[in-house]
């Protein structure tokens, strides 16, 4: 039986970030939903299809992705943080806190193999 590909959300502002997210997501066998650039644009998504697992990115711009976290966490869907802020910066928000942080740039087969691994 085959495995059973799952559906990834990336919330991601940067496109061409964006891009090699999702590239690597689908090399990897998922289906990827967005990316998406804001907030508002992310909960829709999550509101029209309920993803497996999101990538989120902190910063949207002007906005900060804790909303779209919330959201997922009331849920029950895991989430991966793909940003270049450190500990210390992620520790004020506790929906980021305790995140797993691949960082930016994000190493995609780690990303990959950690989405895999939910």
């Amino acid at each position: 039986m085959a495995e059973r590909v799952r559906s990834v959300l990336v919330v991601e502002d940067e496109f061409f970030i964006a891009v090699q997210l999702q590239d690597a997501l689908v090399a990897g066998g998922f289906r990827v939903l967005g990316p998406v650039a804001t907030v508002s644009a992310a909960l829709a998504l999550i509101n029209s299809e309920q993803p497996d697992a999101a990538v989120l990115d902190v910063n949207l711009g002007h906005e900060s992705a804790a909303p779209v976290a919330l959201h997922l966490k009331t849920l029950g869907v895991p989430y991966v943080l793909a940003t270049g802020y450190d500990k210390a910066q992620l520790a004020s928000t506790y929906l980021f806190a305790d995140a797993l942080n691949l960082g930016k740039p994000t190493d995609l087969q780690r990303l990959v193999d950690t989405i895999r691994s939910l």
